[in-house]
């Protein structure tokens, strides 16, 4: 039998980003009711999303969300492994600062983002690209990257009278 790609339902990627997308969205949810109880059950979970959420990213590659919450997983993984003493972290959090530049890619006016990146990249000891991030962010998250004519200052104003 030949794997035909095309012969699937159109809404089969849209159904499968999604199902996937509320599984992780349900792991995560569990994660954190046991993360202060059973750290070790809530690493699990956690490392269970992050299977969802590539997954869904997977399943659609242009949805920033999966693909950003994918990073969300693998921070919370380098924080684990962080917590342990485990040289793995740094490695962690380099894959998570891929991740998410992956994900600012995708919506590249998001400061959020950007400032997930520049955590990863702190975190994994790479303190100019955190650095550079965490600039971008917050020109992002100031407003500062606003074009003329876009966003809530597009209009303009009359000059004050006397």
């Amino acid at each position: 039998m030949v794997n035909d790609s095309t012969s699937l339902s159109s809404s089969a990627p849209a159904d499968d980003y999604q199902s996937h997308l509320q599984e992780g969205n349900a792991l995560v949810a569990q994660a954190q009711g046991v993360a202060t109880t059973d750290f070790a059950q809530a690493r699990a979970l956690w490392q269970e999303a992050g299977k969802q959420f590539y997954l869904a990213h997977r399943a659609d590659r242009d949805e920033p969300e999966a693909a950003f919450k994918l990073a969300q997983a693998w921070m919370a993984e380098a924080h684990a492994l962080q917590k342990e003493g485990s040289a793995n972290a740094k490695i962690m959090w380099e894959n998570a600062a891929a991740q998410a530049e992956l994900a600012f890619d995708l919506t590249p006016e998001n400061g959020r983002m950007a400032m997930a990146v520049a955590t990863c990249y702190h975190f994994s000891g790479h303190a100019e690209e955190a650095e550079a991030w965490q600039q971008l962010a917050r020109h992002l998250l100031d407003g500062d990257a606003k074009l003329p004519g876009h966003g809530e200052d597009a209009a303009p104003t009359a000059p004050e009278e006397d």
